[in-house]
């Protein structure tokens, strides 16, 4: 490859020329994966970089990797094409989807698309009208369904045979209700903050609610309603 992570020149444009909400990148998405797949297997940049020449090509400098992993969130865009991204997936020995994933708390819409970040586990896996297309594609690659058979050969082998390798539909279903765990848990959070906000004004009223924000004793009115 003749580089890896290749700068743009130019500060990334995070607002819309409109000057609406940020949106986001799909190569920003990538980068965070790649800190995250960094992570994961516990290596310095410095024994990241070394790790992954033979799958790059190239010899990366510490200086590189960290570039890529600023890319989420800093001033310059980087870009990847799909050869880059099958070298991270063989250096970190971890699935080409594990560069796909959402970041936590993520709800940029991406440019040029209508989808959020954290909505993007429905384009890597695919909604459910588009799984007959990906049943076809298993076909024609000798996989179908497992069934009795399949099942007890793994049983005897301890691994899964070839056919129950496209058993996509249920890998998929396992990986989509993880990934609805993770947003449940953070939708209790802001459920939980909600109540306590307001409990809270239910106990000092709008007028101490606004006294405390502003720190302005005019609004404290001790002969206000203390309740919504």
């Amino acid at each position: 490859m003749a580089g890896v992570a290749r700068a743009s020149g130019s500060r990334r444009q995070d607002p819309e020329p409109d000057g609406g909400e940020p949106v986001a990148d799909l190569n920003e998405i990538v980068a965070y994966n790649f800190r995250r797949a960094r992570e994961l297997r516990g290596w310095t940049q410095q024994e990241t970089a070394e790790r992954l020449e033979r799958f790059v090509g190239v010899r990366l400098r510490q200086a590189g990797v960290s570039a890529i992993e600023a890319a989420y969130g800093g001033e310059r865009r980087r870009e990847f094409d799909a050869q880059e991204i099958l070298a991270f997936a063989c250096g970190f020995d971890l699935p080409l989807v594990w560069f796909f994933l959402p970041p936590p708390g993520d709800r940029r819409r991406f440019r040029g698309a209508p989808d959020q970040v954290n909505e993007l586990y429905r384009l890597t896996l695919g909604r459910e009208d588009q799984l007959p297309a990906l049943d076809d594609r298993f076909r024609e690659l000798g996989m179908v369904e497992p069934d009795e058979d399949d099942t007890v050969l793994q049983r005897l082998y301890g691994a899964p045979t070839p056919r129950q390798l496209a058993d996509y539909r249920r890998r998929r279903t396992d990986l989509l209700l993880a990934l609805l765990d993770d947003q449940a848990d953070e939708l209790d959070r802001s459920a939980e903050e909600l109540g306590r906000f307001f409990d809270h004004l239910r106990q000092v009223g709008i007028r101490g609610y606004v006294a405390e924000r502003t720190q302005d004793t005019d609004y404290d009115d001790d002969s206000s309603e203390r309740r919504l």
